[in-house]
């Protein structure tokens, strides 16, 4: 069976728009799942929106 590669999924800190890495969760079926890191790494906040969410998100 070939892998498949996977794509990191990226979140953008909702207060000062810094993009991050999301950190990988292991799943049942051997791909992963993306989480936000637990804080902004530049400002602190804790709220994040995926990339692929970006243009639809509204503050």
């Amino acid at each position: 069976m070939a892998h498949s590669p996977e794509n990191v999924v990226e979140f953008v800190c909702s207060n000062c728009q810094v993009t991050h890495a999301g950190t990988p969760v292991h799943r049942s079926a051997g791909d992963h799942q993306f989480e936000p890191p637990e804080a902004c790494g530049a400002c602190g906040a804790t709220a994040f929106v995926p990339t692929s969410e970006w243009i639809h998100h509204h503050e």
